[in-house]
């Protein structure tokens, strides 16, 4: 390495030196401003909280007084100057030493209402202006929000606010404040307009966490004893462990059972139960009677196990005939048996061209839901 070479490694390595020096430097100075500037909004909070308590206790006094008239200003909470000199000469003029002292009261209260008012908008010159909360709003989405204004990429943003306190839960009239300054952000929030102070909303969403918890470990305890409970009287029942797995099992098996006993139950009631066959082969088995100037209808051995096919209505409408499944030749007519159910109104009925199928769409399901139906094909 050249004595030339050496030298400007050196100036280098000493101006990363210095930067990185004036970098942690800098970020002293901005972490005290910012700890300078939080402890000046917990002032301005607390100044805002007590205004807003010494108002009250302000509009207390003029009503305790019966007076009615007289209205301070809603966003100072401060009499007009009217108002104070019309107080003054009723005091004046005023006999009653305890009125007096009353009317007197209201007036004090208004000096210190406007003192805590001058102490809040000298600290409000101060702090950087806050991002008021509305409706909806919270402290993470704002706190994102004004990082990017001030240029930051959505990941150094989030970056940056995963290291400061964030508030879970924010009410509107919040008042945000923001601190970001070479590298350094900071967040804080006061009462502002809420109707809430941040503390107290953060002890009651504690409160109400606590309570939930509480009230969950007290149902667990409760739901303990009584599994305590049912547990000692089923070891008193079948004296010990294995008894009781071998119940469970049975009772697992048992409702296993019943399930599909219920859903074989509720397809049987919601299908139709068909045979198909051949119209002389079903009159010679005594399923059908064929008379001569009648209707099909039902045979000596119309029975349940003839009527080995299903149709679940709830899912299917349609029944295919093919008549070489049939043995036929030919599908040149079908027979409904019951010959209540109707052609065209219960049914529809459709042979091919070729007479070798025909299908049967079923048209009012309720009609012939857990029904038993004979079709006789006749070549």
């Amino acid at each position: 390495m050249t004595i030339k070479s050496f030298l400007r490694r050196t100036v280098s390595i000493l101006a990363l030196t210095v930067l990185a020096f004036t970098v942690a430097c800098n970020r002293s100075v901005e972490e005290k401003e910012f700890q300078a500037l939080s402890k000046k909004a917990a002032e301005l909070d607390a100044l805002s909280q007590k205004a807003g308590t010494e108002g009250a206790e302000q509009q207390k006094k003029l009503q305790e007084a019966g007076i009615n008239d007289v209205k301070p200003n809603t966003e100072t909470m401060q009499l007009t100057e009217d108002q104070k000199k019309a107080l003054e000469e009723r005091i004046k003029t005023e006999k009653n030493s305890s009125y007096q002292a009353l009317l007197q009261e209201v007036l004090d209260k208004d000096k210190e209402i406007k003192e805590l008012n001058e102490k809040i908008t000298n600290l409000k010159k101060i702090l950087p202006r806050p991002d008021v909360a509305r409706a909806g709003d919270n402290h993470y989405s704002m706190a994102i929000r004004f990082l990017k204004k001030k240029g930051l990429s959505e990941q150094n943003a989030r970056k940056l606010v995963s290291r400061v306190n964030i508030m879970e839960k924010m009410a509107p009239g919040f008042e945000v404040y923001h601190f970001y300054s070479n590298g350094v952000y900071g967040t804080w929030v006061s009462q502002g307009k809420a109707t809430i102070s941040p503390s107290e909303l953060q002890r009651r969403e504690r409160e109400k966490i606590e309570n939930e918890r509480d009230t969950a470990i007290a149902q667990g305890e409760k739901l303990q004893e009584e599994v305590d409970d049912l547990a000692t009287r089923k070891k008193a029942l079948e004296e010990d462990i294995a008894g009781l797995r071998t119940e469970k099992e049975r009772m697992v098996k048992d409702m296993e059972v019943l399930s599909t006993n219920n859903e074989q139950m509720k397809a049987k009631l919601n299908s139709l139960h068909y045979v198909v066959g051949n119209r002389k082969k079903l009159e010679q088995a005594g399923v059908i009677i064929v008379p001569v100037f009648a209707k099909d209808r039902a045979g000596s051995n119309w029975a349940d196990s003839v009527f080995d096919q299903s149709l679940d209505l709830r899912n299917h409408d349609t029944i295919s005939i093919s008549a070489a499944n049939l043995g036929l030749k030919s599908v040149a007519k079908v027979n409904v048996v019951p010959g209540s159910l109707e052609k065209d109104k219960h049914y529809t009925l459709q042979i091919s061209p070729d007479k070798q199928s025909a299908t049967i769409k079923i048209l009012a399901k309720e009609r012939f839901k857990n029904e038993k139906v004979v079709f006789a094909v006749t070549d």
